[in-house]
């Protein structure tokens, strides 16, 4: 059983063969990210069949600088959520490609706990702008990207309900 925390969330990742923190910032820890500068999603998970990385928002998070995500939500309409998160997830591949480390099927999760008709844009942005992972060429014996989902928490209880996510503490509201 290994859990994992971020942005005051904490999610138990049940039957996982490994799961990381991979922006990981302490340079004392086994699974120290060394190039601070890169992006990269906060965990990387691994299954027997797949390997998944998880990127988290939570701007509901009581020492959030956004509470109440009001720089989230302009993200979202101007479209330059979708170009960050894109963004790590490249980053992260390519990190791992170079550790040797991508010998299953890639999944790409986002966890952002917003309502749900405010995530349909944001899955509107990552379909349209990851158009190109989801073809694959005929020269290629992988594919870079097996699915790209975008969950709140009550989604993403109900797609993995082996991975619970608990809130570490209460939602704050905007003042």
């Amino acid at each position: 059983m290994t859990i994992l925390t971020e942005d005051g969330l904490q999610i138990n990742f049940n039957g996982a063969q490994r799961a990381m923190k991979f922006d990981q910032k302490d340079p004392s820890l086994p699974d120290f990210h060394d190039l601070q500068n890169m992006p990269r999603v906060d965990f990387i998970v691994e299954t027997d069949e797949s390997i998944y990385f998880i990127e988290i928002k939570d701007p509901g998070r009581p020492d959030a600088v956004d509470v109440g995500g009001t720089k989230l939500l302009k993200k979202i309409v101007n479209g330059t959520l979708e170009a960050s998160l894109i963004e790590k997830y490249i980053f992260t591949f390519f990190y791992r490609w170079a550790e040797c480390d991508l010998d299953k099927t890639v999944h790409y999760v986002s966890l952002i706990t917003l309502e749900s008709a405010l995530l349909q844009p944001i899955v509107d942005g990552m379909e349209r702008l990851m158009i190109n992972f989801s073809k694959k060429s005929n020269r290629w014996s992988r594919e870079p990207l097996a699915s790209c989902q975008i969950h709140n928490i009550e989604t993403w209880q109900a797609v993995f309900p082996h991975w619970p996510v608990t809130r570490l503490a209460p939602v704050m509201q905007e003042a």
